[in-house]
């Protein structure tokens, strides 16, 4: 015989999107609950920079667009939550860096570039004068350097914030155990039912909502027909090829630095964060990881070394840990095949399927989802559930420089 478990959501995937969509619905006083198979934040969460910014990487062409306007003012809303202050309690997340930088180099291609974005973003970048260079910089560039609203987050502790309040509300869905998932007769999500142990949990809600990145797609096989699934419900995925370098140089840095090229994407983005083993690791984004998907670790590593050692000369990592690894960034599908630019809910029937598009817009997702439970009228309910502490707590995915 199953437990009954009643709710008005049960969200599916506990990555940043699903878990600040269950902060802002437990916050409007909806009875949600979450469901992660692994790690809270495992895969494309965890796997991120932790950048929070405003846009810059997206005006470097100097056209502004709805991806650069509806992350504007992302940075403050941030750091609204992280001063206790905002639509989610973001207090206790550690602050990497509350600045973030845009390096031009010297040629003059990459320099336009960096002076048409900060035109298309004024009043959010300024000039840094030399005294004021990080002391990675200080004597070793001639300029210029721009400084941006942007900040860096470490995401363990982003994920720790975000779940503290609600473990009782945030469940491990074996992948191991058995599940099923039942359909009203109208087509619509009416349960799940899965096995812990010796124990049968039966999960009704109200409203579904699938936040699983690029898990979605196995899920949504088992809840639509392929000949009922909207385009709309359809993915995309961009692979990357990240590297890390684990090294003791003593400054840490967070820059883009603009290419020679004219476009919208920083050459290399760079992160630093500190290991569990004491030293610390740059983190490579950018341009370099969306090229590097077409190389194999070994290519990677030597490209992303020869772009280090010409971008930083004066700082000799040759000789430390390099390392790279593939990860895809699952999005909605899009017609030209190009990155979404705003964060999205896509609806059949009481089905959400929800995208962030970027970690910086998951606000923005959490008042879509807030605002679509409104439209609906979802009633808030009030459930007499069982006990659910025979299901565990997933526990929070470990970053890729920890695991290396």
């Amino acid at each position: 015989m199953s437990s009954i478990i009643e709710k008005d959501a049960l969200i599916i995937g506990g990555g940043i999107a699903g878990l600040w969509m269950l902060n802002r619905l437990r916050a409007e006083g909806y009875d949600a609950m979450l469901l992660e198979r692994s790690k809270l934040g495992a895969g494309q969460t965890i796997a991120s920079q932790g950048m929070i910014h405003g846009g810059i990487k997206y005006a470097l062409n100097g056209n502004l667009n709805s991806a650069s306007e509806a992350i504007a003012d992302m940075p403050e809303h941030w750091k609204s939550c992280l001063a206790g202050i905002g639509d989610v309690d973001l207090t206790g997340t550690n602050l990497l860096s509350e600045h973030y930088y845009m390096w031009p180099r010297n040629s003059l291609r990459s320099r336009f570039n960096a002076f048409l974005g900060s035109k298309a973003l004024r009043g959010k970048v300024s000039k840094v004068a030399p005294k004021n260079y990080p002391d990675f910089f200080k004597r070793h560039i001639k300029g210029p350097l721009y400084e941006l609203l942007d900040i860096v987050l470490d995401v363990p502790s982003l994920l720790a914030s975000l779940s503290k309040n609600h473990q009782s509300n945030i469940k491990l869905f074996s992948q191991d155990s058995w599940w099923s998932i039942e359909m009203n007769p109208e087509g619509e999500f009416k349960s799940l039912t899965m096995q812990q142990g010796s124990e049968t949990f039966e999960i009704k809600a109200k409203q579904l909502i699938i936040s699983s990145g690029e898990g979605s797609k196995d899920l949504l096989k088992k809840l639509i027909p392929d000949a009922d699934l909207p385009c709309d419900m359809q993915m995309q995925l961009r692979p990357l090829h990240m590297t890390i370098v684990k090294h003791e140089h003593p400054y840490p840095i967070f820059v883009h630095c603009v290419s020679d090229q004219l476009t919208a994407t920083p050459e290399v983005t760079i992160t630093t964060h500190k290991c569990k083993d004491g030293k610390f690791a740059w983190y490579l984004g950018g341009e370099l990881a969306e090229s590097g998907m077409h190389r194999t670790q070994e290519e990677q590593i030597q490209v992303a070394q020869n772009k280090i050692a010409e971008l930083f000369p004066w700082c000799d990592l040759a000789s430390e840990q390099w390392h790279s690894f593939f990860i895809n960034r699952a999005e909605a599908l899009t017609k030209n095949g190009k990155r979404p630019e705003t964060a999205s809910i896509h609806q059949y029937g009481n089905i959400a399927l929800c995208w962030p598009s970027k970690l910086t817009l998951a606000p923005n997702l959490g008042q879509q989802i807030v605002n679509l439970f409104h439209e609906k009228n979802i009633d808030r309910g009030s459930y007499d559930n069982p006990d659910l502490g025979k299901i565990l707590f997933p526990g929070i995915a470990i970053p890729p420089w920890d695991t290396l």
